[in-house]
């Protein structure tokens, strides 16, 4: 999951601290979910995804059972 979530937020040039500002979360929480280290409440995974364009199942699935476009 956290390779996905960092990839995915690269790719859109965004840094850890604008996702932190983004979701209205510390810098240290972002990257603690970013990183694994930390269980991501269902609230906040909602706004990630809809931040980087994502489904659900992208962050979670591991990438041979995610669905190719």
């Amino acid at each position: 999951m956290e390779n996905k979530l960092k990839e995915k937020r690269e790719q859109l040039g965004y840094t850890q601290e604008q996702m932190a500002e983004k979701l209205k979360i510390s810098i240290g929480a972002y990257n603690m979910y970013e990183n694994g280290n930390r269980h991501i409440p269902k609230a906040i995974v909602n706004k990630i995804v809809n931040i980087l364009h994502l489904k659900n199942d992208d962050i979670f699935l591991p990438e041979k059972f995610t669905i190719s476009k």
